[in-house]
């Protein structure tokens, strides 16, 4: 086993930022080495600079020159640079396949066609890929009705071509395993003739008792939110929340955190809100779940997400989740949050003041359920347990 390399195939990391998919595939690396695999990573220079500080043992294959410049994805011109980049790295993968030996798995840590198709390509005995979440449909792109698919639809068009492409030629090998993380997914794969020993559910990943779980620190904020500003975030749904909280609950304070500052700032000071809401800036993984238990509930107004992570590490912190009932939420996770109907401003509103006064009255519904059944489910151990389980059986051929 200790000869067998797993080649993580990474093209999609750019820049500083570190993002829910790339935590993904760096613990199930992390794992790999930990199982006896080798691991190398097919990437860029940005890759190479984050998979230094894991602490484990890896090689890089380069597959860009230089580290990509700060380009403007939402402009044509941006989107144009950025399709040429991939389309670079594409090519230099390919150009390095030499180096995936047959004896050795190859892994797609993203369903985008520059990193499925190297993996397809490649002479490896066995081929992984995992699903992230499904593209919009192409209706759904003609006529706008997903909120995440921009007003170019340029970038939404490539993500539905790319994950179509990539499904086809994936789900069309002869030993594959493919990794999803949501259940709807399932039908999909089946009609792509994926068996069903050849996919599993593999969660998000959440750190069961992350850093400072042993403090009780005090509420300090009634609402607190975390994202980037873009209308499938439900920005708006979010400022009007935060504008009748303010008006109807006595010392109400909200804490934005990320980088969102400089976007939201000038329209909070226009709505009058400055001495309600509070910016954190970036913050430490420590730093964040030091303020989620800060806070009384966690506001999830968007109009469309996968399964994300955010809302996991809100549950792990018996923070109370406010989200629409979106489609993708029930299935994973469950009663632990409290859903208003979809877009329904007035119901988030009713249900967000119904909470927060709860838990200032010192009544939490999350004290009442199994987190501890949650936590398994989701950990980043279960996920880790079941992709080098996978990996050893397509090492060992059976």
């Amino acid at each position: 086993m200790s000869q067998t390399t797993i080649h993580f195939i990474a093209n999609c990391m750019y820049g500083d930022h570190v993002a829910g998919g790339d935590l993904h595939f760096f613990e199930m690396a992390r794992a790999s080495v930990e199982a006896g695999f080798k691991v190398n990573f097919f990437g860029g220079h940005a890759l190479k600079s984050h998979v230094e500080k894991l602490g484990i043992p890896h090689t890089v294959t380069l597959t860009d020159d230089q580290k990509m410049p700060k380009i403007n994805a939402g402009a044509i011109r941006g989107q144009i640079q950025l399709f040429a980049d991939y389309l670079a790295r594409y090519r230099k993968s390919l150009s390095q396949l030499s180096c995936i030996l047959p004896q050795d798995l190859a892994y797609a840590v993203t369903d985008y066609w520059f990193d499925v198709l190297p993996v397809v390509r490649s002479v490896a005995k066995g081929k992984m890929m995992v699903w992230h979440m499904q593209a919009p449909a192409f209706r759904q792109i003609v006529m706008k009705s997903r909120a995440d698919v921009d007003t170019l639809r340029v970038a939404s068009l490539h993500y539905w071509w790319s994950q179509n492409l990539s499904l086809k030629k994936f789900c069309a090998l002869p030993r594959k395993q493919v990794f999803y993380v949501h259940p709807r997914m399932v039908p999909r794969l089946s009609r792509l003739g994926v068996r069903p020993h050849e996919m599993d559910y593999i969660s998000f990943g959440v750190d069961p008792e992350p850093p400072g779980a042993e403090e009780k620190p005090g509420k300090i904020y009634d609402a607190v939110w975390i994202g980037r500003v873009h209308r499938q975030k439900g920005i708006e749904d979010l400022l009007v929340t935060i504008q009748l909280l303010k008006d109807q609950i006595k010392d109400f304070r909200c804490l934005i955190i990320g980088s969102a500052k400089s976007e939201l700032e000038p329209v909070i000071q226009r709505r009058g809100l400055e001495k309600a809401v509070h910016f954190s800036g970036f913050v430490s993984e420590e730093e964040k779940f030091r303020l989620f238990r800060q806070s009384r509930v966690f506001l999830m107004p968007s109009r469309f997400e996968g399964s994300p992570r955010v809302i996991g590490e809100a549950i792990i912190c018996e923070l109370p989740v406010i989200a629409y009932d979106i489609e993708n939420y029930r299935p994973v996770f469950g009663e632990f949050a409290r859903y208003v109907p979809a877009y329904d401003v007035s119901a988030f509103q009713a249900e967000a003041r119904k909470q927060i006064l709860a838990v200032r009255a010192g009544e939490n519904y999350m004290q009442k359920l199994n987190l501890e059944d949650f936590k398994k489910r989701s950990s980043w151990r279960t996920a880790q347990e079941l992709f080098v389980r996978k990996a050893r059986a397509l090492a060992e051929g059976t």
